[in-house]
């Protein structure tokens, strides 16, 4: 009879242990909301200060970690399977690079970072958005064996065609400093950039990170800083992750650590506003790109 009252008991101190531990998540997750009062408060500041958002604000701000990015290692061969479509290349060493001549393209390589021309005409005469986004989907399909989770962000008009962008996404979240740019003009794409360091997992412990609103009072004071004149429309605003150097590169020395960001586009800006959501402070991707992928990731 004890027995089976001590059973009892244990049952309802864990139904009770249950109904505690979901409160106290409810009320977490709640403290991780935007409410809409703040986000009243953030619209009226941006434009008070001449900034516009036409793009939702990001509520929820659950604590996050960080990822960790691996250096890719690219043979001679897998580089020409990829981009030459088998054909043999001419390999020259430049201080920093290494160059892969083919018949009808040169590739660049610098650690991580590759960009390749292909001996075509540019010009967008008679291209349409939609015709240069087919031929760039037909590409990423292409290479979809050797860079895996790309997904389209958006597409750019520019003077000699359109540049779409992908950048590779890990569950819900763009890596966006693992990216692919594909030019495209009239004959055909004339132009790739890109750099894809795969993300292993994650590691360390969730860290909390600051909202949106806070990011984007971060963005006005750089802007006012940069344009005091300008107006700014943003378009679009991204909470995703990008390789920084901060401590240093992964414990064992084969990769970097990935950290939360808010990415920020502005209308007629061709580079994003990138802000760290762990410190709030403003980032240059294309700086911390190139820090991470200084190490030589290729072989001859």
């Amino acid at each position: 009879m004890e027995w089976a009252n001590a059973k009892k008991f244990v049952l309802v101190l864990l139904v009770l242990l249950n109904v505690v531990l979901a409160v106290l998540y409810q009320r977490q997750k709640r403290e991780n909301v935007m409410t809409s009062v703040q986000e009243k408060v953030t619209f009226e500041v941006l434009s008070k200060n001449g900034i516009t958002m036409y793009t939702d604000l990001i509520t929820e701000h659950e604590p996050m970690r960080r990822l960790i990015c691996r250096n890719p290692i690219y043979t001679k061969e897998r580089l020409e399977k990829i981009f030459f479509d088998g054909q043999k290349t001419i390999v020259i060493p430049s201080e920093g690079k290494i160059l892969y001549r083919g018949e009808e393209a040169i590739l660049t390589m610098q650690g991580a970072k590759g960009e390749v021309v292909y001996d075509i005409s540019v010009g967008k005469d008679g291209l349409s958005k939609e015709d240069a986004l087919e031929q760039a989907e037909r590409y990423m399909k292409h290479l979809d064996r050797e860079f895996h989770h790309f997904a389209l962000y958006g597409i750019q008009e520019q003077e000699n065609g359109y540049c779409v962008k992908f950048f590779q996404k890990y569950e819900d979240k763009y890596i966006f400093s693992n990216y692919m740019w594909l030019y495209v003009s009239k004959e055909g794409i004339y132009r790739v950039e890109f750099c894809d360091c795969p993300v292993e997992g994650y590691v360390g412990e969730r860290k909390d990170i600051f909202y949106a609103d806070e990011a984007l009072l971060t963005f006005m004071r750089v802007w006012k800083q940069i344009k005091p004149e300008q107006n700014a429309t943003i378009q679009r605003m991204d909470l995703g992750y990008i390789a920084v150097e901060s401590s240093g590169k992964s414990a064992d020395g084969s990769g970097s650590y990935a950290v939360p960001c808010y990415v920020i586009s502005v209308m007629e800006q061709e580079e994003p506003f990138i802000i760290n959501a762990y410190t709030c402070q403003i980032m240059d991707m294309q700086k911390e790109i190139q820090k991470n992928t200084k190490d030589d990731s290729t072989a001859s």
